[in-house]
């Protein structure tokens, strides 16, 4: 049970944050307000322990695809809920040191995120507006390919549906069930990462 103490200690860490917080939305503010031919310095949209993450993250995670956010939702704000779990999950992935992804599914996945651009000139541009390289964006793919199969590792055998689930529903519903059971612990697991995270989001 914590002491009396350990809760005071907590109660000024997140009060420090809270502050933090609002210092940052306040500086951010001035400088969105200088003149447009004033050097503006990357916004801030949240802060994790030990990380930020700014608007040219987002930004460059929704042109990669290195986030998806659901259909019909608003890009902007779905794309930083969505970057935000990713970073999460990374960061419980590395507690377990994962196996290192082989260097043909890399460049299999440094590929297919070149494909989304029209040319090599549209991809180089997007990865200067986001001050990425090559190497980064190899690192991004690689990180990908680590949580994907962490993430079946982890989900896949424990989303299976009971047979007599299928019985019910259908044969031709098994792979369906299993996808939505997948998806709900994956949801429930992410939450739980959210809640132990203390994630600030500037307004």
């Amino acid at each position: 049970m914590p002491t009396q103490t350990g809760q005071r200690a907590k109660g000024r860490e997140q009060s420090l944050r809270r502050v933090l917080a609002v210092a940052f939305g306040s500086v951010l503010f001035a400088l969105c307000s200088l003149p447009a031919r004033a050097e503006i310095i990357d916004r801030v949209l949240a802060i994790l322990p030990g990380q930020i993450i700014t608007q040219s993250d987002v930004n460059a995670a929704l042109e990669l695809g290195l986030v998806e956010p659901p259909q019909g939702s608003e890009r902007a704000s779905a794309g930083l809920s969505a970057l935000i779990d990713r970073v999460l999950m990374l960061n419980e992935l590395r507690r377990v040191v994962p196996p290192e992804p082989l260097e043909q599914a890399i460049e299999a996945r440094v590929q297919r995120i070149r494909q989304r651009f029209d040319s090599p000139a549209a991809l180089s541009r997007a990865l200067a507006a986001s001050g990425i390289d090559e190497s980064v964006l190899r690192a991004y793919a690689a990180d990908d390919l680590r949580l994907a199969s962490y993430l079946d590792e982890r989900f896949s055998g424990s989303s299976q549906p009971t047979d007599e689930e299928v019985r019910q529903a259908g044969e031709g519903s098994r792979q369906r069930l299993g996808d939505e059971r997948r998806r709900s612990l994956i949801d429930a697991w992410v939450s739980e990462l959210r809640r132990r995270a203390d994630v600030t989001i500037l307004p």
